[in-house]
């Protein structure tokens, strides 16, 4: 007798409306690495806000064109294997908003606030200007979620299959000096370029721009369709890695070590931190790369272009070398430092998008791999691996062989029902994607400005801009050794969000306190 034993009962999706626009989400969307992540990004401005002039803004965007997507409800399609699509109304009302909504208004300066005085304090990350870490465990407490979110959102694909839920989810806090802004969404819908759309044009439409707003693209068809398939005058060139993809024995033996240390047994414990990185410390370890470089190149070739390395490739450089000098892996172990780039401008070159600055919110997001050792990374300086890192980009970021590595995906994912991975079996993996590009610190709110919370002589975002943006959410997998550059704040300073083994984070913050003070 099964007394302990409780029936469960299966979940049922809502109803198909008829009046719906009924849209296969696209081949890349609907993948288990971005289904299967959900993002709470948090800005933080330090003057009060008109919450209600947002939402109407935001509220008016989606009432304009094809932008109606965002308020899309996701639903399975049984009729294609349980395919996702999107179930788009053709008008919003309060029954069926194209955005989840709530707000809060505290009398109080938000760092007397029990919840968000456990935000990070850009002023104080400031003041010492060093390399620092700042735990973020707090996010993921029931009562910090419950404050920073809307009430009732989803968290994970599942709360959106069997509710109809929008995309979007806004949350508004407003304080006597301060003002959170939240934005929850399934990875599912967009990257962060994709984000950087809606901010582009919910902004223009704060500021009574609409003339401004750009078309919404890729309403009805996948901009990334054509990408892998081969045509009469564009053959597929062969991946560069191509000889290196795990098979058979070399892909199960690749995923045991992955499921024993990092999702079941070893190490399994994790912990995402966020890291300040001055932006002097950055240009000086970018300054001495560039002289070594450049001093290596003593005797270029004939029209060879001149030494360059991006603040982007350098912090990836110095992260990598930081992570491993506090996990300590075999000298002789590979490293496979996969490196994501949006593809947008690639689209525009073939002329699946308009330009590389259309409003396409969707995954447009691949990697470049670069495949070091780690005694490689540890033991030659930073410009080595900088430069390693920039090479691959230069080789790896092209049509020729976006396509060719997508045919490969494709094929892979389709065939084998898991992703395509290169590089040998007993490899440690550093991933980093950086959403410089996403222009996250100078969302411009300014237009919904009611009090300036903070002098502008104690701080250096303009009036109506973000000092601050944190991330936070919920995964379906393990995140191990994965993170992102979140952006570049007005003064200058970077800011990071990543994953590591909890132990290692000791030893990581021990690296950043040897990080000696830049002269000059």
């Amino acid at each position: 007798m099964n007394f302990f034993r409780t029936k469960k009962h299966p979940r049922t999706p809502p109803p198909t409306v008829p009046t719906d626009t009924i849209i296969p989400l696209s081949f890349w969307d609907c993948e288990h690495h971005v289904s299967g992540l959900s993002f709470d990004i948090t800005f933080r401005f330090d003057d009060v806000l008109d919450h209600e002039a947002l939402r109407a803004a935001l509220a008016r965007l989606l009432q304009l064109g094809n932008w109606r997507k965002l308020g899309a409800r996701l639903r399975r399609n049984p009729a294609t294997e349980g395919g996702l699509e999107y179930h788009v109304p053709q008008t919003f009302d309060d029954k069926r908003p194209g955005f989840a909504y709530s707000s809060a208004t505290f009398a109080m300066p938000i760092d007397a606030h029990p919840e968000a005085s456990r935000l990070a304090r850009p002023q104080d990350f400031a003041t010492a200007d060093r390399p620092a870490v700042f735990s973020t465990s707090f996010a993921a407490a029931p009562a910090f979620r419950a404050f920073i979110r809307t009430p009732g959102f989803p968290e994970r694909l599942d709360d959106w299959l069997y509710s109809d839920s929008p995309q979007l989810g806004i949350r508004t806090i407003v304080f006597a000096d301060a003002t959170l802004v939240t934005i929850s969404f399934l990875h599912s819908l967009m990257d962060m370029m994709g984000m950087h759309a809606i901010m582009e044009a919910w902004t223009a439409v704060l500021r009574g721009e609409e003339d401004k707003v750009k078309p919404f693209e890729g309403f009805a068809h996948d901009a990334l369709a054509g990408l892998g398939k081969p045509t009469v005058t564009a053959p597929l060139q062969k991946y560069v890695f191509t000889d290196t993809l795990l098979v058979g024995w070399s892909w199960i033996l690749f995923g045991l070590r992955y499921l024993l240390t990092t999702e079941w047994l070893w190490h399994r414990r994790e912990e995402e931190r966020l890291i300040f990185l001055p932006g002097k410390h950055l240009t000086q370890m970018r300054n001495q790369a560039m002289a070594e470089l450049t001093a290596a190149n003593s005797k270029p070739e004939p029209n060879t272009p001149p030494p360059f390395i991006s603040e982007g490739d350098v912090i990836f450089a110095w992260w990598t070398r930081v992570a491993l000098r506090a996990e300590k892996p075999s000298p002789s172990r590979t490293i496979n430092l996969r490196n994501t780039y949006c593809c947008r401008s690639l689209l525009a070159e073939m002329g699946y998008i308009p330009s590389a600055t259309s409003a396409l919110v969707t995954n447009a997001v691949f990697a470049t791999l670069t495949f070091l050792t780690v005694g490689q990374v540890l033991t030659k300086p930073l410009s080595f691996t900088a430069n390693e890192i920039r090479k691959s980009l230069l080789q790896q970021r092209n049509v020729e062989q976006l396509h060719a590595l997508i045919a490969i995906q494709r094929r892979v994912l389709e065939e084998e029902h898991h992703p395509a991975l290169f590089g040998d079996p007993t490899m440690r993996m550093m991933m980093m994607s950086n959403w410089v590009k996403a222009d996250l610190f100078a969302v411009d709110f300014s237009a919904a400005v009611v009090s300036m919370g903070m002098a502008l002589e104690k701080r250096a975002n303009l009036v109506g801009r973000p000092s601050c943006v944190q991330g936070t959410g919920t995964k379906a997998y393990a995140t191990r050794n994965t993170g992102v550059v979140i952006g570049k704040d007005a003064r200058g300073d970077f800011w990071l969000l990543y994953t590591l083994r909890k132990k290692a984070w000791k030893g990581v913050e021990r690296e950043l306190s040897a990080m000696g003070d830049v002269v000059g």
